[in-house]
Formats: C-alpha cells, structure tokens, sequence
C-alpha cells in the first residue's frame, strides 16, 4: 500500500517526462516549459514537505492516504482531460505535488507501525521503488499508448487505475495503530530535539543535490536520447530499460542493510558517485555509453533514496515524520531547481553540457552525503543504537 500510494503520487510527473515528445508536438511544449513544469511538481513538494509531516500526524493513515491518491487522481484526469495548453501542466503537476508531499511521512508511519525492525530496510526500499517503477510506466506508456491511441488516453488510463485503487487501499490500512506504536502520538508531535538537526539539514542538502541530477535523467532521459540518435519507442524502452534498474536496486539496498551490511549515509555517498560515472556516460553522445550510462544512473545515482528513509528513520525514530518533513524538503528543492535550470541548459547548450553538470552535482550530493554520514556516526556513539532507541514506537498515529 505505501509503493502504490506513492506510485499514485509521482507518475504525473513522470508520465509528462516520458510523453514529452508527445506533448511537445501537441501541446507547444519546449524542453524549458517541460523543465518548468516538472519544477512546478517539485516546487510544491518542497514549499508543503515540512507541514506535511504534521499534518500526517493529524489525519493518521486512513484519512490522509486516501486524501493523497484522491489529489493524484485528479491531476491524472486534468492532464488527460482538462490540458488545451502546456501551460495547464504547471496546475496539474502542482496538484501532483501535494499530493506527493503529504504521501512519504505517511507512508513512511505506515512502514514503521507494521513492519518489524528486521525487515525494515527492505520495506523502505520497496515502497521508494514506486518511484522508478514510476518511470518504467511512464517509458513503457510511450510505445504502449502513446505512439498508438495518444498521450491523453495513457494519463486517462492512469487515472482508472488511481480511482480504482482507492477502495482496495480503504480495505487494506489498519484501522488502529499498534499498541506497541500508540504512545509515539505524544512525541510525534513536539519539537525535534536540537541535536538531531544538524543531521537532518546535511541528509536535506544531500538528497537536494542527488534529487536535482537524478530528475534531470527523469525528465530529459527521452528527449536527450532521440537527440543522440534513438528512435522515439527505443528511447521509451530505454527509459523503461533503466526504471528497471532503479526498481530493483532500492529494495536490494534496503536486504542488504536489513543483514548489516551498509545502511548508513556512507552507502548513499558510494551510490551517487556511482550514478556520476553513468551521467559521464550519458555525455559522451555515444549510443552505447549513453544506455549503460543511463542504466548506472538510474540503478545507482538514483536507488538510494529508500535508504536515506530508512536512515532517517532509525536515527529519528519516534520523530519520523517531521524528520521525513524536513530531509524531503531538500529532496523536493533539488527536484525543483535541477529540471527547470537544466531545462535552460538543454535548450541552449549540446546535451554533453547538461549531463556533464548533472554529474558535478552527483559528485557534490556525494560529499554531503559524507558529511551526514559523519554526523550519523556521531549520534550513535552517543545514543547507542539510535539517536533515540531503535525500539521507539512509530510516529505517525492512525487518527480513526
């Protein structure tokens, strides 16, 4: 339920990457308006992310899980229906975008309530690989849907599947949370203590830098590879090709650090220099090393996001929601300013430029990653095994 949700809340934007080629003919989109449109998605994101993680605690899971499928639903049947412009993408996607801020502190509360400690690792990446499988849909929908019946009909297909998903997730939640976790509605609710911020404001600056390069090859990855040689329905199957990648590397992590082995910041630094090298790949232009690039990009520069949820998690556990607040509004900044200032870079510069920016902040996202790793370390000699006792209950209370 929190992959799907989540899945809900990010393929908007994604699908509108994925379509761009489309939409471009369409709708008189340029690679800017497409960049702007996208920083609409993200901007909101950001602007909501921290309240967000109170407003969770107050709707619980039933009421404010619902509410978020309901806000990507209707950005899918706007974008289908209600799109004469491109200009109208920047409402839908802005909708998309509440949606998605309210969606992570909820179902980040949701993983910690009913998955144990043990498997909790694999949980966050599972649910982060909605985010990819995101962007597989979005690549296969381009010569699925949308080389065949049209674009509209691909977000219209969308919207059925969020509408119909709703009642199966009403079913599903639990209508109560665990009277291991119910205590936790208390502390969720007060200020962080101070010496968790430092932390949280590296991990924010980290995942700011990664999400703003790991966008970028969400965006721009299609359009970039038609001009690189690739036939539009070879470009989507690219795109779909290392969505794959990402979708299974997120939950592989996540298996790994359930059984100690990495599960830290220092992990997500070795991840994103990896995605560097494939957005060094991307830059050459060559057919062959754009596609391995593009694979390593996504499998690496971008599976590391259910492992920074995971992290953040462990270190804050009965905070979690306003801690998952705070480090996806530096996510969400970067997703904001990474599409729309490359969307400028790609219309006026050799695509070679973009991609080679997008792997100086690939190696930056790394080096703060580091510096949150060290902070990490800091909290757990002090606190043992983390900042505030792994056993800690969940922080997001169901409110039914």
């Amino acid at each position: 339920m929190a992959a799907l949700t989540t899945v809900v809340a990010v393929l908007p934007v994604f699908l509108v990457g994925g379509l761009a080629v489309q939409l471009e003919a369409d709708l008189g989109m340029t690679a800017s308006a497409l960049g702007a449109a996208v920083a609409a998605f993200w901007a909101v994101s950001a602007l909501l992310s921290a309240p967000a993680g109170y407003v969770a605690s107050g709707l619980g899971m039933r009421r404010g899980m619902p509410l978020a499928v309901g806000l990507g639903l209707t950005s899918l049947l706007g974008i289908a229906v209600l799109t004469p412009h491109w200009a109208w993408l920047i409402l839908w996607l802005s909708i998309a975008g509440a949606a998605n801020a309210l969606i992570h502190p909820l179902s980040n509360g949701l993983i910690i309530d009913q998955v144990g400690v043990r498997n909790r690792a694999f949980a966050f990446g599972l649910k982060q690989a909605a985010i990819p499988a995101a962007t597989l849909t979005a690549g296969l929908s381009v010569p699925v849907f949308a080389l065949t019946v049209g674009w509209r009909w691909t977000f219209a297909s969308a919207a059925l599947f969020a509408a119909l998903f709703v009642p199966v997730l009403l079913r599903s939640l639990p209508r109560r949370v665990s009277s291991v976790s119910a205590p936790a509605a208390k502390p969720a609710r007060t200020g962080l203590p101070r010496r968790l911020r430092p932390f949280l404001l590296a991990t924010a600056v980290a995942g700011g830098l990664g999400s703003a390069q790991a966008n970028v090859v969400g965006a721009f990855t299609v359009v970039s590879a038609v001009d690189a040689g690739f036939d539009p329905a070879v470009a989507g199957l690219l795109l779909g090709a290392a969505s794959v990648a990402g979708i299974l590397a997120r939950p592989l992590v996540g298996i790994a650090a359930d059984r100690g082995i990495g599960g830290s910041m220092a992990t997500v630094a070795l991840m994103m220099a990896a995605g560097c090298l494939g957005l060094i790949g991307m830059a050459t232009g060559h057919p062959a090393a754009y596609a391995a690039g593009c694979v390593v990009a996504f499998g690496f520069g971008w599976g590391w996001n259910g492992l920074v949820h995971y992290v953040v998690s462990k270190t804050a556990h009965p905070f979690t929601a306003q801690a998952t607040g705070i480090t996806q509004s530096g996510t969400y900044i970067g997703g904001t300013l990474g599409p729309l200032l490359f969307g400028i870079i790609f219309s006026q510069f050799d695509p070679a430029v973009g991609w080679g920016l997008a792997a100086v902040l690939a190696a930056s996202g790394a080096g703060a990653a580091l510096v949150a790793f060290r902070l990490e370390k800091a909290l757990r000699r002090a606190d043992g095994v983390s900042a505030f006792g792994e056993a800690a209950p969940a922080a997001v209370p169901d409110g039914s």
